[in-house]
């Protein structure tokens, strides 16, 4: 099949997927039309998965509903159904069938879980002779009510369900009874632990969670205790993260159910009802009992082998959403916050080392096992950190962990970066004045940093107040003494004096970056540049090329780090970049702007631009030999000019 053909088949496939996506994302929003074709036939089979025994708490009553496939207790017979194909399902219940005068119920149901079911639902709706009975008219009192509240159900004949997704790992926590005293009982020894135990044969050990409890002093609502629940499941709604829970050592009903709720956006608190009712708890702050977790690894690992010296510090890993990571001689201590949950933690230590390759035990974020990962790193340069990471294992093994099939063998790849957090700045590989001109997503911009100047500009071409310009540049310079920062001016006066000289020479420029580290990989030269006043990121990679004796091309990165993809004329999002930058030089006479270029294939080597300068006043009355005879010697000179 030909490149053409294949082309057009997948946009007839993408085509067909957008569409039935559509439609899918339509029928969830409505709910199906009226089951029966007329309104006085039965015929409702209710969802497997809703029939069964479900227990509930209503009206500080325990309740015991049955559900089969055409009734339910206390409701009648089903008349009909509809469902909107996301979990929810609409049913019409008749008290007596036969007889429409009798009570119509409404009865909304939302799938959970397996274990669990949310009811809401209208009292008896009797319709006068004559009044079609629809879904409208029979729903409309349920639906006009908005302080009706859920009714969360939980099935008598459980099945426990994998903990992981309600919650996973190991926490010391505080917690606060709210409806009985305002005071916090917080003792070191408290622990939820919630962990997998893998390769297990019996299932029901990844089923189920422990809280530890202690007493508290002064307060005589504490007790020593130790719970195990059983999962029956998780559900979203919104950013609340809901999941209930049943007491294993509890026989009584109402004290058996429980529910949990913790928030996406910061899921280190927890709140927990003291009835079987989700309605209870409708935020973490308001909840009858709220905990605060920390995450704690009870697991010790002594370190086998050192990190390199030069590791040492704190640094920024950038293919981790710019992680804070702190090394020192045998741990790496890594601390990332995602978009989803407050911030997560990983430490690895050293076990053992050979060549490039270190095996390091990683401590997971939620505390329950030791993993082993090999990294492979590149001998540190300037403030940059190169690095790539294994395959996870869970056995200590250096042959199998640090193999070199273990790490990701696709047909293009590039080392990981880390940047140094308070770098100190190197020799920038590109220097010189250089007149440029850019394309992309986002352009350099002329900025006023520091406001406008108090008092106008001297007149220079004869006319008053401020100074003209007889030609605007956009300028990128590396003109400093030791060539180690890059400014750039979008809008620069490029006019000169009647001696040549510059007459901007008052202006601020609108960009300052200073270059971090720079190197060579996969036929590419990139460069970090550190920028303190981007409100972005404040580190930004750069890939740069010489594409004549005095021409550069030069493509600066959306973040930190440099797509695969991105290359010297990459301009938008599409590979990773925000502008393309065409750099031609465009020195003056009195610049004093020499050009240098390194393409960073030893990056290891300190190029520095090094000035000595000499200073002759401290030396003493006994060393004034030598300036006295530089001074016969330069006399003698100019005399034998003049002859």
């Amino acid at each position: 099949m030909s490149p053409q053909c294949k082309l057009f088949v997948s946009f007839i496939l993408l085509c067909l997927f957008i569409s039935t996506h559509s439609q899918d994302e339509e029928s969830y929003r409505r709910y199906s039309p009226w089951s029966t074709s007329s309104k006085e036939e039965f015929n409702c089979t209710i969802w497997r998965p809703l029939q069964g025994e479900w227990y509930s708490r209503e009206a500080n009553e325990d309740r015991v509903t049955n559900i089969d496939a055409s009734s339910m207790t206390g409701r009648g017979v089903c008349k009909s159904w509809r469902t909107n194909y996301g979990g929810e399902y609409q049913f019409i219940f008749i008290e007596r069938p036969g007889d429409e005068e009798s009570c119509h119920y409404c009865v909304n149901l939302f799938v959970r879980t397996v274990n669990i079911i949310e009811k809401k639902e209208s009292g008896c709706v009797q319709l006068p002779k004559g009044t079609e009975r629809t879904f409208d008219n029979i729903c409309r009192e349920m639906d006009n009510r908005g302080t009706q509240q859920l009714v969360t159900m939980f099935s008598e004949s459980y099945t426990p369900i994998n903990c992981r997704s309600s919650i996973e790992g190991v926490f010391q926590f505080t917690y606060q009874y709210r409806f009985v005293s305002t005071g916090i009982c917080t003792v070191p020894e408290q622990r939820i632990h919630s962990c997998q135990n893998i390769g297990s044969q019996f299932l029901i050990s990844n089923q189920k969670f422990n809280v530890t409890y202690k007493k508290c002093d002064g307060m005589e609502w504490t007790k020593d205790a130790v719970v195990e629940y059983s999962c029956l499941g998780d559900w979203f709604v919104g950013k609340n993260h809901f999941f209930a829970v049943a007491n294993t050592k509890e026989s009584r009903k109402d004290e058996k159910f429980r529910c949990f709720l913790k928030n996406r956006d910061d899921d280190y608190f927890l709140g927990q009802s003291i009835t079987p009712e989700c309605n209870q708890i409708k935020t973490v702050e308001q909840a009858p009992i709220r905990m605060q977790l920390t995450p704690v690894r009870q697991v010790t690992v002594e370190p086998g082998c050192l990190l390199p010296e030069n590791f040492t510090g704190a640094w920024v890993n950038t293919a981790n959403i710019d992680a804070d990571v702190v090394i020192n001689s045998t741990h790496i201590v890594e601390t990332w916050h995602p978009d989803v949950g407050r911030w997560r933690k990983a430490i690895y230590i050293c076990k053992e080392q050979r060549d490039s390759r270190y095996i390091m035990a990683r401590l997971t974020v939620d505390g329950c096992q030791v993993d082993y990962q090999c990294f492979d790193f590149v001998p540190r340069h300037h403030n940059i950190i190169r690095f790539r990471k294994g395959t996870v294992f869970a056995k200590n093994d250096f042959h199998t962990v640090c193999s070199w099939v273990q790490f990701p063998n696709d047909e293009a790849w590039k080392y990981d970066v880390m940047i140094k957090k308070d770098p100190v700045p190197v020799r920038c590989p590109v220097a010189g004045a250089f007149e440029f001109k850019q394309e992309g997503d986002m352009l350099f911009k002329t900025r006023v940093i520091k406001g406008i100047t108090k008092n106008p500009r001297h007149d220079v071409w004869g006319r008053t107040g401020q100074f003209s310009c007889r030609k605007n540049i956009s300028r990128m310079a590396v003109c400093d003494t030791d060539q180690k920062e890059i400014t750039i001016d979008e809008t620069y006066c490029w006019s000169v004096d009647q001696l040549g000289r510059p007459i901007d020479i008052y202006s601020d420029v609108d960009y300052r970056m200073q270059c971090v580290g720079y190197w060579k990989e996969n036929l590419k030269s990139y460069l970090i540049t550190y920028d303190q006043l981007d409100a972005f990121t404040k580190y930004r990679c750069w890939v740069y090329q010489r594409s004549d004796l005095n021409k550069m091309l030069m493509s600066m990165s959306v973040g930190p780090f440099c797509d695969l993809a991105q290359d010297v004329d990459s301009k938008d999002w599409q590979q990773g970049a925000v502008v393309s930058l065409k750099l031609d030089e465009n020195e003056r006479e009195f610049d004093r702007c020499p050009m240098y270029f390194n393409d960073g294939e030893d990056p290891w080597t300190v190029e520095e631009n090094f000035i000595k300068v000499f200073d002759f006043n401290n030396l003493n009355s006994g060393n004034c030999l030598l300036p006295k005879f530089v001074i016969f010697i330069s006399l003698l000179l100019v005399g034998q000019q003049i002859i």
